[in-house]
């Protein structure tokens, strides 16, 4: 029979920490300044929406950067060490 008991599993008391997606942090800036009246504030989560969606308007060589850096991350830091980046 299986042990159901507290003490089975006393040693791992953490509950896993999960970072928020993109678009998670996104909805929330969204919805934090939907009341400003400020237009670069609103611009900002425009921005932030349309880049968790993967939508935002970028250039050729801004598409192939993000593709690096989201599938390559370790390509990615050396490139952006070669630039100076990095420090």
């Amino acid at each position: 029979m299986t042990d159901l008991s507290t003490s089975a599993c006393a040693g791992n008391t953490t509950l896993p920490v999960t970072e928020p997606s993109d678009l998670d942090v996104a909805i929330r800036v969204a919805q934090q300044l939907l009341g400003s009246d400020s237009v670069p504030a609103l611009r900002e989560a425009l921005r932030l929406l349309l880049r968790a969606l993967d939508a935002e308007p970028v250039t050729e060589d801004e598409k192939a950067r993000r593709f690096v850096d989201r599938h390559f991350p370790e390509v990615a830091a050396f490139l952006a060490n070669e630039r100076g980046e990095g420090q």
